[in-house]
């Protein structure tokens, strides 16, 4: 009897199944965290939400200066002070919005006589363990990156529509290179 009724149910949880990952999987219109959301991260770093200028989420370090992030993506000044106005300007992150899984950008950016190709892709969209250990949906967005010598890197960022900004960041470059930044709690 109970068999009968899961092979009659079988049909619509498949199809609830279907849209359910399809509905949720659909596009992110752009938008920064509301102002005073404070990001706490696995390095021991918080970094509060001030406000929004167009593509830029205007956010500050507790402790330290103000920096904007474009497109959820890149800081400036980066964390080394260092500005990236022009590699911001040639990438143009702000092109993969709305995001949507397979939706790609393709940009060159050359400085000192050295150039670079970078392929933005809007990868897949998952659900990652995340803040106070919970499950969060997110967009990964993957950057690769290839240098005019041969150099190799990729960038992924795990972009969490509910919290708007990233929740994890890694990096990996062919000579060994890695590093990461985790979200671990979340303070609205």
């Amino acid at each position: 009897m109970i068999d009968r009724m899961l092979l009659r149910c079988l049909p619509f949880v498949l199809a609830m199944t279907a849209v359910a990952g399809t509905a949720s999987a659909q596009t992110m219109e752009f938008a920064c965290p509301p102002p005073g959301t404070t990001f706490v991260f696995d390095s021991g770093a918080n970094i509060v939400a001030r406000g929004q200028e167009g593509m830029d989420c205007r956010m500050e370090i507790v402790g330290g200066k103000p920096f904007k992030v474009r497109g959820l993506l890149f800081d400036n000044p980066a964390a080394d002070g260092s500005d990236k106005s022009a590699f911001i300007e040639a990438l143009k992150p702000e092109r993969l919005w709305p995001l949507a899984v397979g939706k790609k950008i393709e940009a060159t950016y050359s400085v000192g006589g050295r150039s670079w190709k970078y392929i933005l892709t809007v990868a897949r969209y998952e659900k990652r363990m995340g803040p106070d250990n919970a499950l969060f949906d997110a967009f990964v967005v993957e950057m690769n990156e290839q240098g005019d010598k041969g150099e190799r890197s990729v960038s992924r960022w795990w972009i969490s529509p509910v919290e708007k900004y990233a929740l994890r960041f890694d990096w990996s470059n062919g000579a060994g290179g890695a590093n990461r930044a985790v979200v671990t709690s979340v303070k609205h």
